[in-house]
């Protein structure tokens, strides 16, 4: 079955149960249902397993999640085996009953499904005369299978059918199942077949028993070794502890309160003597079918439920998010404390400040013409959408124009056309803050610039972040890495003096990396960028081969570069993303990834002790080759409580990313734009592997001529648009007035400022229509 119809039939079984309930899928033998966390969890089945039995299996399980109680679990566990056969078959009667009444549409999917399940001997009954059969399997078969069998009762019996069919309650179950047992020891005779299972499964009973170690106090004796023992010369001692199970079971009760289930068949009872009631062979043969559904797919899974870390005070108090005040405020303080410090003889930190201030101006002013040129894309398109969806209708009003015309027009009324209300638009921007995007720093943070500016003229709703795992400290995962979090730097909910004074800020930090790779050897030329973009001459060492840039070591630590940790703000955003829709009553959301890397891994996603345990769960303790198995790792939403799943294998992968923006598209409602900088053929032709863009090297190769020309953009997995292109593309702006230094210049130099001018115009212009088509 594949995803897509796995994924429609578990939220039928939501809708089934009425509540939001959790289903996973997972290498088990048999379904089973955790009434405390209300998961139900059911066995990988096999791809062309048909919707029939699928809804038979899910809505059989979800009969059981509406109407099992806690203490039904616990009743078929204390009482003894035999007897627990006869609960499960009444009870199955009346839960499938109940979930046939409640939803007609499973009526004809349990009709197909038992007609298979027939046709396959499902059941063991092959062979055999069902009229020799127990008065319980009878019961089985004719409320499941009907007319597909022609079993005839006696009136005895037919009073006890009679009554399995009319059990509502519990109560009724096990009161109907107790006065049927009871009448099969009075009224019927074990044979050959009940006393197999007895034997059976006492036989992998002890098998299984002699795995376990119980330890010194639960275990009373030591394991026999062949020899003669003082210890064992008793073996009433040894026979008695055998059948007593209060003394060597667990304490179910303290199980049911912890987890809400009871995952082990075998745990607790025994099976009737030869005087004792039949088995119910059916319900058994059954039970031990049920994984010839199951797949072979020799996949692990293991699902992370995020619900108890959204739970946490961090979560619910949004801890991870530094906030622009909290920027501006730590900064602040951060350039008073280094007030008098100075980093060469000609600058301090006010001239610092005073730079930052200058850097803030150009950006805004050079970036104006291209934030109009967006905005007015963005309203013209936004006016066709509505042209598009408008609707002419009538006023109620006569159109004196058209009366006169009454003979031959019939409609002389007024019409009025109708233009619906433009969608309301939300913005998120996560802007990559590693180590690896050093040399395009400045890129990335003009961009964001321009993303906000356009935000702040349409009146969009707009947050814009890093993802850092270096601002705060204090926490130490396996990497050693910070605690990874989100820092904002702008906000629509800045005034225009916030908004200044972040741009500022950032200016700063744009300063610092676009003058820090100074040497002597472009000196000449540094000097030059330095006078044109401040307007003054640099005023460090410049003597005896010696150069001091002012701005190199004036950020915090906390504002250094990091890791990627990308997947870890995915995470967050799930948390902020339908708040920040709530509040504004966003109707399309956008979020835009801006990296040039894959994300590591988020100690958020590391597996705990229990998630450690479901995969040793299902390992094969006998396969020696286990550690080669493959794993799926899914995460279970701390809202809608769907699973989804993060990766099939590996940790450092793209599409681990691209699951988890699928994640956040799906449960948000967004919109997914990403930017991708990259350098290099190689690094461009990887990541389009990587993300599952059709084509092999070749093709790449030839991608990656466009990309590095304009910049490409592809719709691939996780992302509604993913623009891949070079830092160069982003830096390109296209002024629309040439520099008054080709006053008086030759014909051939004012002809190439010319064509550069253009197509800075061209990539500029085409990165930010694509952007605009996505939102609009």
């Amino acid at each position: 079955m594949n995803e897509n119809l796995r994924t429609q039939k578990d939220n039928l079984a939501k809708l089934m149960a009425t509540e939001n309930l959790t289903i996973v899928h997972r290498k088990v033998p048999t379904a089973y249902f955790d009434i405390k966390n209300r998961v139900l969890c059911c066995p990988i089945l096999k791809d062309d397993l048909s919707p029939y039995l699928y809804d038979l299996f899910m809505g059989h399980e979800v009969g059981h999640a509406l109407h099992t109680p806690l203490e039904g679990l616990h009743s078929t566990i204390k009482e003894n085996r035999t007897l627990k056969g006869y609960l499960n078959v009444i009870e199955d009667v009346r839960i499938e009953r109940k979930i046939r009444d409640k939803f007609s549409g499973l009526r004809k999917s349990f009709f197909k499904a038992y007609n298979e399940l027939m046709d396959i001997d499902f059941f063991g009954i092959k062979n055999r005369n069902i009229q020799e059969l127990s008065l319980i399997d009878k019961i089985n078969l004719i409320t499941k299978v009907g007319s597909r069998v022609n079993i005839k009762l006696t009136d005895e019996e037919q009073v006890f059918l009679d009554k399995a069919l009319a059990v509502d309650t519990w109560e009724d179950v096990v009161s109907v199942a107790q006065e049927i047992y009871e009448w099969s020891k009075e009224n019927e005779t074990r044979d050959e077949n009940d006393e197999s299972i007895k034997t059976l499964m006492d036989n992998l009973e002890i098998e299984e028993d002699d795995e376990v170690d119980l330890g010194e106090e639960d275990y009373p004796f030591e394991p026999y070794t062949g020899e003669e023992d003082e210890d064992y010369e008793d073996d009433e001692d040894v026979e008695d502890y055998f059948n007593d199970p209060d003394d060597t079971l667990p304490d179910l009760d303290e199980e049911l309160k912890e987890t809400g289930s009871i995952q082990n068949d075998r745990s607790g009872g025994k099976y009737d003597d030869k005087d004792g009631a039949r088995e119910s062979l059916t319900e058994h043969n059954a039970h031990n079918n049920e994984d010839m559904f199951q797949s072979e797919d020799n996949h692990i899974r293991v699902q992370k439920d995020l619900k108890e870390f959204f739970n946490s005070d961090f979560m619910k108090n949004n801890e991870f998010v530094v906030s622009y005040k909290t920027l501006l405020k730590d900064l602040d303080e951060w350039f008073a404390e280094k007030e008098n410090r100075t980093y060469n003889s000609s600058y301090d930190m006010k001239d610092i400040q005073r730079l930052a201030l200058v850097t803030a101006k150009k950006l805004e002013n050079r970036n104006k013409k291209l934030v109009m040129h967006m905005a007015k894309e963005f309203e013209m398109r936004q006016t066709a959408l509505r042209s598009v969806k408008a609707l002419t209708g009538k006023t109620g009003q006569l159109d004196m124009n058209r009366l006169a015309k009454y003979q031959i027009v019939d409609d002389v009324f007024k019409r009025v056309t109708y233009l619906p209300d433009g969608k309301n638009h939300g913005v998120n921007v996560l802007v990559d803050w590693s180590g690896s995007i050093s040399r395009e720093v400045c890129d990335l943070l003009e961009q964001a610039i321009i993303l906000t500016m356009f935000c702040r003229k349409t009146n969009i709703p707009h947050r814009v972040y890093l993802f850092s795992d270096q601002y705060l400290k204090g926490f130490d995962d396996y990497s050693g890495r910070g605690l990874e979090c989100l820092v904002e730097l702008f906000s629509d909910k800045q005034s225009n003096k916030d908004f200044y004074s972040v741009l500022k800020l950032v200016s700063h930090i744009w300063n610092n990396f676009r003058f820090d790779n100074a040497s002597w050897r472009g000196i000449d030329k540094f000097l030059d960028q330095w006078k044109t973009w401040y307007n003054e001459d640099f005023k460090g060492y410049t003597d005896d081969r010696w150069l001091q840039i002012p701005f190199n070591y004036t950020l915090p630590n906390s504002l250094s570069l990091g890791g990627t940790p990308l997947n870890g703000a995915l995470i967050y955003m799930r948390k902020l993303l339908p708040e920040f829709n709530k509040n504004y009553s966003i109707e399309k959301s956008i979020l835009t990834v801006i990296t040039d890397g894959e994300s590591h891994e988020s100690p958020i996603l590391k597996n705990t002790d229990e998630e450690t345990k479901q995969i040793n769960e299902q390992i094969d303790p006998n396969d020696q080759y286990s550690y080669r198995t493959r794993q799926k790792s899914e995460l279970i939403d701390p809202y809608n409580r769907r699973v989804y799943l993060v990766s099939s294998n590996g940790y450092y992968n793209f599409a681990r990313t691209q699951n988890l923006l699928e994640w956040v598209s799906d449960s948000c409602n967004t919109i997914n734009t990403g930017y991708f900088i990259i350098s290099k053929k190689n690094e461009a032709i990887d990541i389009l592997e990587k993300s599952g863009v059709p084509g092999g090297y070749r093709t790449h190769e030839n991608d990656w001529t466009d990309i590095r020309k304009f910049g490409k953009v592809y719709s691939v997995k996780g992302y509604n648009k993913l623009f891949i292109t070079t830092s160069n593309n982003l830096s390109v702006q296209g002024d629309d007035e040439l520099d008054n230094d080709l006053i008086d210049a030759t014909k051939a130099k004012i002809r190439g400022a010319f064509l550069k001018n253009q197509r800075g115009k061209v990539t500029s212009r085409f990165l930010t229509n694509e952007f605009i088509k996505e939102i609009a």
